[in-house]
């Protein structure tokens, strides 16, 4: 498969640099999050979601994070040591688990400063309308053709490469997996 090297001067080289930008200002503002709160951006999405939306079970929290069901466990397991949320079994059915911000977890949400979301959603509303409607556009039909899903579902921890199966190496199996 060949490379498609794109230099900054064209389209695709300065949208995928813009995005690497937009990416690196999550990263830093996620790490000073963490640093100042000991939460990750994801854990502060997760309670604000909550703390917005109310009670969720864990497949529907997930989807709407846009994140796998194992990682939004991970995520709930942490912010369950901190106390930061609840879990609880439905009454109606014993294997439905509801998953619930405490008053702590909305009383952090009132000292955190603003999430980034915040922050580019105003950097989003100096754009003119037609450029808001017009970037989300595009934006998302970029995303879903980048989503490993393909079809704007949960995301999963691994991107599925159909070169590899990698089901078929057991220990003292010879094959390397692929067909």
């Amino acid at each position: 498969m060949q490379q498609h090297v794109y230099s900054d001067r064209d389209s695709a080289g300065r949208s995928y640099e813009a995005l690497r930008r937009i990416a690196r200002a999550l990263d830093v503002h996620s790490r000073k999050l963490y640093r100042e709160y000991s939460l990750t951006s994801p854990q502060m999405l997760c309670l604000h979601t909550l703390k917005r939306e109310g009670q969720h079970i864990l497949s529907a929290l997930a989807a709407r994070l846009h994140l796998s069901v194992s990682t939004t466990n991970g995520i709930i397991d942490r912010l369950e040591a901190k106390g930061l949320v609840l879990r609880s079994r439905s009454q109606q059915d014993q294997r439905k688990v509801f998953i619930t911000i405490t008053p702590e977890g909305e009383e952090l949400l009132d000292k955190v400063p603003e999430l980034m979301r915040d922050i580019y959603a105003q950097a989003f509303a100096r754009l003119e309308p037609e450029e808001q409607a017009s970037f989300a556009t595009m934006l998302d039909r970029l995303a879903g053709w980048l989503d490993p899903s393909g079809n704007n579902q949960v995301y999963h921890d691994l991107i599925p490469c159909p070169e590899t199966d990698y089901q078929t190496n057991r220990p003292g199996d010879d094959s390397v997996g692929l067909e």
